[in-house]
């Protein structure tokens, strides 16, 4: 990289030589605080889109709330009775402090707000709100047409074991509300519906919209042909050799005919002494204590 530019303005002529129009999207699970090392992504979105936009380029910078992500355990900053919404997903549980419509937003709001203060002004999407309205339905059928092609993937790029009633397809439980207790018996590719067991004992069908969720990598792979994404950045964690971006650049190309991002890897932020920042630990400065 040509030490005498900023970084942004050298992305922004790579990407350009490769298309004329560009997407740069962010995005964050809020389990918990959004800390100053979840804004390092969003700075970093937020360079390379003024870096485009300053070279004259269509760009359109935009923020995916993983709102429909779980609850993973109570953590270290939640009281004890939250562990009955543990697997629920986050905009369906409770607002902690009894003030925002649910978890997510409680969480979100602070975020948004110091977003406005630091000028950052993207479109912003709630992942459940997008599962509810359709826009991943095809995705979802495709990905459940094609799950042994899927499992393959990960098997060879991620290296792990795929069980047998592995799923790319996380169903929303009618009974218990939990996302990821459910197991996939069979789908219905003409009514779009999945037929389900859970852990809890209740067995349904519902339909793909709205009532559950892509894993992970799938998710990730399908909402850049969604959305039209073309940059994004992502922690080193993503970006190991085997991990979601590897998995992603297959799924994208060999299950959505759709070419992955342009990927900006950025470092995590640490804090002294205790590592790095972290939602669902608490080890975290948030964004409006630095502002």
């Amino acid at each position: 990289m040509d030490g005498s530019r900023h970084w942004a303005d050298v992305i922004a002529d790579n990407v350009t030589a490769i298309r004329k129009k560009h997407i740069i999207a962010t995005g964050i699970t809020p389990s918990g605080n959004i800390h100053i090392g979840n804004l390092r992504e969003v700075v970093t979105a937020d360079a390379a889109y003024r870096a485009l936009c300053d070279a004259g380029i269509d760009a359109k910078l935009i923020y995916i709330a993983d709102t429909f992500d779980p609850l993973r355990k109570v953590y270290p900053f939640l009281p004890e009775d939250y562990s009955e919404h543990v697997g629920k997903p986050l905009y369906a549980i409770p607002c902690p402090c009894g003030s925002c419509a649910n978890y997510a937003e409680h969480y979100l709001k602070p975020f948004f707000r110091s977003m406005e203060a630091l000028d950052i002004h993207p479109v912003i999407y709630r992942a459940h709100e997008l599962y509810a309205e359709g826009d991943f339905v095809p995705a979802i059928m495709t990905a459940l047409s094609n799950r042994d092609k899927i499992a393959a993937i990960l098997e060879k790029v991620s290296h792990r074991a795929v069980s047998e009633e592995w799923s790319p397809f996380n169903v929303m439980c009618e009974a218990c509300g939990r996302i990821d207790t459910a197991t996939v018996q069979g789908f219905d590719e003409d009514n779009e519906t999945v037929d389900y067991t859970c852990k809890c004992g209740y067995a349904g069908t519902v339909p793909v919209k709205g009532n559950g969720k892509l894993t992970w990598r799938v998710d990730w792979a399908a909402r850049w042909s969604i959305l039209g994404v073309t940059i994004e950045p992502f922690g080193k964690d993503h970006a190991t050799k085997g991990g979601s971006y590897d998995t992603g650049i297959r799924i994208s190309r060999e299950i959505y005919n759709y070419e992955p991002p342009y990927p900006i890897i950025y470092e995590w932020v640490h804090l002294k002494g205790k590592g790095a920042m972290s939602s669902s630990t608490g080890v975290t400065i948030t964004i409006e204590d630095m502002l």
